[in-house]
């Protein structure tokens, strides 16, 4: 079974229309459309004899599956994504429908599924189905991001799996220009056919399917006539999707002017909508039609795993989060564990917090969410003496899509900090916050004795106060007076031929 759609490559001699007619230009097979036209046209039966009112705007729960390799690299920028979210939340507007992040990022690695999540077909990857089953919630449009999507002639940009339910997306069209292709996928996740059903693949041609064209399709279904006669079955099963046989394929506008009659021998041309969201004028798509949008809100009604009491407060954030540390051009104490701090946001119920080598956060982005505080340490993810830029974004529960995004870069140190120092069993540092009238506890237990230097860094990254100390076998306190310290956040370094330990620390008047 092939999964590709929307198939992005540059039509040239070496792929001739007979080569597209072998092995078809849309990978989601006229089979598996027809398995959710079948879908439509039964929720079109129960639609007829039930009434459904829905008021104001159903919320629909998403979940992205972002896909890296293996050792976490080739991800996707994260607020790439959101920004995608909110632009599909533009498309579907006007249907009172809007989507909404269920869950934060699933980060998957895997650099099999991530260059290839193909199940089925000629560029099948058997494993990608064990992994993808595996990640899969309920209660949400599940939606995994990858690298590469393997196509026929090239890469696919998305597809839509009916056998799983799913919805995939090539991270290139993962930005709010590209939502076209999510807008699209979803139309047929909401069991929306091509409009050109039974010519995927094999777009009209004179030479090869004659003028006016064929009775059916080369693909089977009728061929849709221009004067509605068979609407209600040919093609995509729409009366006011009007006739089109993959006219878009190859097309270099959004004005199809063609000379294709249809089977009755009628002009096709001045009726094709280039601006369907569904049809394949690449640029284009602008809106679904009356039929389709009330296929999609029948189709979501029936799906009731997907319905939520959801009710986000779209109130607009009034501040940026302002970073504390590191701050623009400076430099961070240790280079492989790095502690970044913000101020707080009001009304802002987590962060996302973004980091890369690129200012444009397009090289090799790792990310994390924050739901609790305003600090997050990142590690292992450095190199040392490298700039690098650091950027955060206040969300809210059920919305996204409001508040700025605060980006400074920062240069790593060359000193490596680790987690554990290996003579060290257990270790607290208190009280913090710490006013400067008190000591710090530096409480440290160890199986063997070590000696080391108890530094403290401010948030340029200076050196301030450097101390030495021994900390003898079994549990020994040092108390460091910060008396000398202003008020304000200070990282606390203590490092040893074996190891450094850190923790950030802050002190009040």
């Amino acid at each position: 079974m092939k999964k590709t759609l929307l198939i992005f490559f540059a039509i040239s001699a070496l792929f001739s229309f007979d080569a597209i007619a072998q092995n078809g230009f849309c990978g989601m097979t006229i089979e598996e459309q027809l398995v959710i036209k079948e879908r439509m046209m039964q929720n079109r039966a129960n639609a007829a004899n039930s009434v459904q009112v829905r008021t104001g705007v159903m919320w629909v729960p998403i979940q992205f599956h972002i896909l890296e390799d293996n050792d976490g690299g080739n991800r996707v920028d994260a607020i790439k994504v959101i920004e995608m979210l909110c632009a599909l939340n533009e498309d579907y507007l006007d249907q009172d429908i809007q989507f909404y992040m269920k869950d934060e990022f699933n980060m998957v690695q895997s650099t099999s599924v991530n260059a290839n999540p193909n199940i089925g077909g000629a560029n099948n990857n058997p494993f990608a189905q064990s992994v993808m089953v595996g990640e899969k919630v309920l209660g949400a449009i599940n939606i995994f991001i990858t690298k590469d999507i393997p196509g026929d002639f090239g890469q696919t940009l998305g597809f839509y799996s009916p056998t799983f339910d799913w919805l995939v997306l090539r991270r290139s069209v993962v930005s709010a220009p590209g939502v076209e292709t999510l807008t699209h996928e979803l139309g047929h996740f909401f069991t929306l056919p091509h409009p050109f059903l039974g010519w995927d693949g094999e777009p009209w041609d004179e030479d090869i399917h004659g003028n006016p064209a064929p009775i059916n399709s080369p693909g089977g279904p009728k061929t849709e006539l221009v004067n509605g006669s068979n609407c209600t079955f040919a093609a995509d099963g729409f009366c006011d999707t009007k006739p089109n046989y993959l006219f878009g394929f190859s097309w270099a506008n959004c004005n199809y002017t063609g000379n294709c009659l249809d089977p009755n021998g009628v002009e096709v041309a001045s009726g094709v909508q280039e601006a369907n969201y569904m049809a394949y004028f690449t640029g284009c798509a602008s809106e679904f039609t009356p039929e389709q949008k009330a296929a999609i809100a029948a189709d979501l009604d029936s799906r009731t795993s997907l319905h939520t009491t959801l009710d986000p407060d779209l109130t607009p954030f009034t501040e940026t989060a302002t970073q504390n540390f590191p701050i623009d051009g400076e430099e961070t104490p240790l280079y492989n564990i790095v502690g970044f701090d913000w101020e707080p946001v009001a009304g802002a119920t987590s962060y996302l917090v973004e980091i890369d080598r690129q200012p444009t956060f397009s090289f090799d982005p790792s990310l994390k969410f924050v739901s609790s505080g305003t600090y997050v340490e990142f590690e292992g993810v450095f190199d040392p003496n490298k700039t690098y830029y650091w950027r955060v974004k206040p969300l809210k529960e059920g919305n996204v899509c409001t508040g700025d995004v605060v980006s400074t870069s920062f240069k790593t140190g060359t000193v490596t900090g680790v987690r554990e120092i290996k003579e060290v069993l257990n270790y607290t540092i208190s009280p913090n916050p710490i006013s400067a009238k008190e000591s710090l506890n530096i409480n440290i237990e160890t199986n063997q004795a070590f000696d080391a230097v108890i530094n403290v860094y401010n948030l340029s990254g200076q050196k301030i106060k450097e101390v030495n100390a021994t900390f003898g076998h079994g549990t020994t306190n040092h108390q460091l007076s910060v008396s000398d310290l202003s008020e304000g956040m200070y990282i606390i370094s203590i490092e040893s031929e074996n190891g450094v330990l850190t923790e950030k620390i802050v002190v009040t008047r």
